[in-house]
């Protein structure tokens, strides 16, 4: 769906034909998607609806379970169906309403971790921002390349767009996003125990 979205929007106004709009399309929107960081066209050129879905790719990722970067697909289907639970239980405040994931009814600890986790993810890509932006870096840069640090999917927008590369950050910044790649790659949790220094007693 992504694929046809941005190839919808590029076309006639990047690219001519549509074959040719669909081929960087669907290769630029699995490439982010799967967090494999190829490139085949400078994307920072596109549209801004265009960007906007890569984006969203380039948050989510692939599938819970795989090795790529990002929150996942499967969190953020517990997110939408519990906020759909929520709505349902402001008009019917003594239904019974579960959380299920396929034929799994998932439990409120498990839900709450899952949003918990998003909540730490996207943190961490904003304060990541704030940072990069208090060293000079412009806001697309600064949050592309947070939100492609954290995912480790590579290419960003502005300075980090695809056909670019991280040189142009400022070193502290490239600091910065070498940790927030190492939160990304490593999963939150985990590297926050060991960051934390009473969990090594």
């Amino acid at each position: 769906m992504g694929s046809v979205l941005v190839a919808l929007n590029t076309h006639g106004t990047v690219y001519d034909s549509w074959r040719e709009s669909l081929r960087y399309a669907v290769f630029q929107v699995v490439s982010l998607g799967t967090s494999t960081g190829f490139a085949n066209a400078d994307s920072g050129l596109w549209p801004p609806f265009s960007q906007l879905v890569l984006m969203f790719f380039t948050l989510q990722c692939a599938c819970s379970g795989s090795t790529s970067g990002g929150i996942k697909v499967d969190r953020a289907v517990i997110l939408w169906k519990t906020i759909n639970r929520e709505i349902k239980l402001i008009k019917h405040p003594k239904a019974v309403v579960h959380v299920k994931l396929g034929e799994k009814t998932l439990e409120e600890a498990n839900i709450t971790a899952c949003l918990l986790f998003i909540c730490i993810y996207l943190g961490i890509v904003f304060l990541s921002t704030l940072l990069l932006s208090a060293l000079g870096v412009d806001l697309l840069s600064a949050f592309s390349g947070s939100a492609a640090a954290m995912g480790n999917v590579g290419p960003g927008f502005g300075l980090v767009s695809s056909l670019s590369n991280f040189a142009l950050i400022p070193v502290a910044g490239k600091w910065l996003l070498t940790f927030v790649m190492l939160f990304g790659r490593l999963e939150i949790y985990g590297l926050l125990l060991f960051l934390i220094l009473r969990s090594w007693r």
